[in-house]
């Protein structure tokens, strides 16, 4: 287990959110404050407000990681939005392959696979969830390292 994964589980074990709980743990890499990272991911877990409906937080954290990572924030500056964009998609590409779904709820309602809830038991979770994160702070790292970032 990486450092980043031991400490965005760390986030969690301290009712921050998944969302929260990835974007913190590369606060090195974007330079968001702690209190900022809270702040900007703080309405995006549990599937966006905790409706479970749409995109893990855990996901959405790695995007908003990316987003800092790979900025797009000049007018008609199509070069960044299109890079910024391709390592999005490639990232939940790389999510949903790995867990089979990107919505929180389809991820909680089907509970990933053996080795997942296994690990999750072994970690005391009743749920996924810690799983969903450190694996998607493992896949980052792995991905951000690719990218040169």
């Amino acid at each position: 287990m990486t450092k980043r994964m031991e400490l965005a589980n760390a986030y969690h074990d301290k009712k921050f959110n998944c969302a929260q709980s990835v974007l913190l743990a590369f606060g090195d890499k974007t330079g968001l404050s702690e209190e900022t990272a809270r702040a900007i991911a703080g309405g995006m877990g549990g599937g966006v407000g905790g409706c479970k409906e749409e995109i893990c937080g855990a996901l959405s954290g790695a995007v908003l990681a990316l987003g800092m990572l790979l900025p797009h924030v000049e007018e008609n500056d199509q070069a960044a939005k299109d890079r910024v964009y391709a390592a999005t998609s490639e990232f939940r590409r790389r999510f949903t392959e790995r867990f089979g779904w990107c919505r929180c709820g389809d991820l909680l309602n089907n509970e990933a696979g053996e080795a997942d809830r296994k690990w999750a038991a072994e970690l005391g979770a009743e749920r996924v969830c810690p799983v969903f994160i450190m694996e998607t702070v493992r896949m980052l790292e792995d991905y951000l390292q690719e990218l040169g970032l």
